[in-house]
């Protein structure tokens, strides 16, 4: 039942951040489907049904968005391996495990924290393998605009309460 609601998830990702949330704000889009990996990874621990079902999401998603081969899958491979590792070494559990709102804000600055990494993979990929001309000024707006900054998130809040709604629907309203 789990891979089916990430699944869900996925696609309101998806066609929201590509189609709906772009045209009812304004705001720049392009960025829900790495703060989807990121929430993803945090919420359930890095699991192998996870990492399987986050490779072929990721794969879907390049053929979908028409991404160069191999981006998202790294960029989400790669925030993995290091959230592997963090919990290795912190002991950190996971959002699923922890069932309460003052864990929020601190869950929200991980998964920033794994955004950050994997939208930095995904430009590495891009300008070493795919684009030579890709200049570092592009992912340096990515981080410096706060209003990108801000859309990314109310992204990752949002995903997390969704995630929240699904897997805790007694709990959520409840801190």
């Amino acid at each position: 039942m789990k891979r089916f609601f990430v699944i869900i998830i996925w696609l309101v990702v998806i066609i929201g951040d590509g189609n709906i949330f772009p045209a009812l704000t304004g705001l720049p889009s392009g960025f829900g489907i790495v703060t989807l990996f990121s929430v993803l990874a945090i919420t359930f621990g890095i699991h192998r049904w996870v990492v399987v079902l986050g490779i072929i999401l990721a794969g879907v998603t390049e053929l979908i968005l028409g991404a160069y081969f191999g981006t998202i899958i790294s960029a989400w491979l790669i925030m993995a391996w290091i959230w592997y590792f963090l919990n290795r070494f912190l002991n950190l559990k996971p959002a699923s495990e922890n069932n309460s709102l003052l864990a929020f804000i601190p869950f929200i600055l991980l998964s920033f924290s794994l955004f950050v990494i994997g939208e930095s993979v995904w430009w590495l990929i891009s300008r070493f393998v795919y684009e030579p001309e890709l200049t570092l000024a592009t992912l340096i707006n990515i981080f410096s605009s706060p209003t990108i900054c801000a859309v990314i998130l109310v992204e990752l809040a949002t995903t997390f309460l969704l995630f929240r709604f699904f897997y805790h629907p007694k709990d959520f309203i409840y801190v």
